[in-house]
C-alpha cells in the first residue's frame, strides 16, 4: 500500500540494545542498499560478468535545529555504535529497516531560514528490513 512520508520515522538508542526513540524535527531521510559488484570476467566471455558482494546500508538525514533534542550531536561523539530505525510512515509501524550505525552531523545556521540539521548514517552490523512473506 502507497502512503505519505509524512508520518516518516528516524529514531535513534545509543545504547544499541535499547527500544529506539525518534529524533524530533528530523523531517527527510533517505537509505541507500546498494550490493558491491565484483568483475569475474574471463577470457572468451561476450561481455563483462559481475558476482554480488554485499550490501552497503548507508544514507542521509535532513531536518532542523531542536536545542530540546540533541540525540544527534550526542550519537556523534559516541565511541560505540547506536541502534537506528528508519520507518517509511509509522502507521504501518512493522514495516522498518534496523540496525548498529555510526552517524554524523552537519548544522547549517543562517540569518534568513531556521537553523537546518543533516546527517549520515553507515551500517555498523547486519541491518534487517520489511520483506515479502
Amino acid at each position: 500500500m502507497i502512503k505519505s512520508g509524512r508520518y516518516g520515522e528516524v529514531a535513534y538508542d545509543a545504547t544499541g540494545v535499547g527500544t529506539p526513540v525518534a529524533i524530533v524535527s528530523i523531517n527527510a531521510w533517505k537509505m541507500s542498499q546498494a550490493t558491491d559488484r565484483y568483475d569475474v570476467t574471463c577470457f572468451g566471455d561476450g561481455n563483462k560478468v559481475y558476482v554480488p558482494g554485499n550490501k552497503d546500508i548507508s544514507g542521509s538525514f535532513d531536518g532542523f535545529w531542536n536545542s530540546a533534542e540533541l540525540t544527534l550531536f550526542d550519537a556523534i561523539d559516541a565511541p560505540t555504535p547506536g541502534l537506528l530505525r528508519l520507518t517509511p510512515n509509522t502507521t504501518e509501524a512493522t514495516f522498518y529497516w534496523e540496525g548498529l550505525a555510526y552517524l554524523d552531523a552537519e548544522i547549517d545556521v543562517s540569518v534568513k531560514d531556521a537553523p537546518k540539521i543533516s546527517g549520515k548514517f553507515a551500517a555498523a552490523a547486519t541491518w534487517t528490513g520489511p520483506s515479502n512473506p
